[in-house]
């Protein structure tokens, strides 16, 4: 298992989730966006890999952000992606933004990290 911390998330890589811990306040735009993608990619050998977003936090995506997250050009090793939140409510609200966002990628949240990790498992990595 390796880690990266920077000062709004840590990073923890157990191939093949790339597990990303945000801090409290962290605030993301699209600086931050390239930053996690190129870590993702340094921490997996540029291998396919999946992502485990945990925003059970108060954090904050701007738009740009969400827009360049959700490209596939932008991560060519990146499989899916699953967003831990804190309640149904949030659950609700993040998927409803993933319906304007349209990701390229397998996209689900959940309030459960295991139900989380469950489905990041089964995804195809090649």
């Amino acid at each position: 298992m390796e880690e990266i911390e920077l000062e709004y998330v840590t990073i923890i890589y157990k191939a093949p989730v790339v597990h990303m811990i945000f801090n409290e306040g962290a605030e993301l735009g699209v600086p931050e966006i390239r930053e996690l993608i190129a870590n993702a990619e340094l921490l997996s050998e540029k291998r396919p890999y999946v992502v485990l977003s945990d925003a059970t936090l108060k954090m904050d995506v701007t738009y740009e952000g969400r827009r360049l997250a959700t490209k596939i050009k932008e991560a060519p090793f990146h499989r899916g992606t699953a967003v831990l939140v804190k309640n149904v409510f949030y659950q609700y609200a993040a998927t409803l933004f993933s319906k304007f966002d349209k990701p390229e990628f397998p996209y689900r949240v959940f309030i459960n990290e295991q139900d989380a990790i469950k489905w990041l498992r089964q995804l195809p990595l090649v």
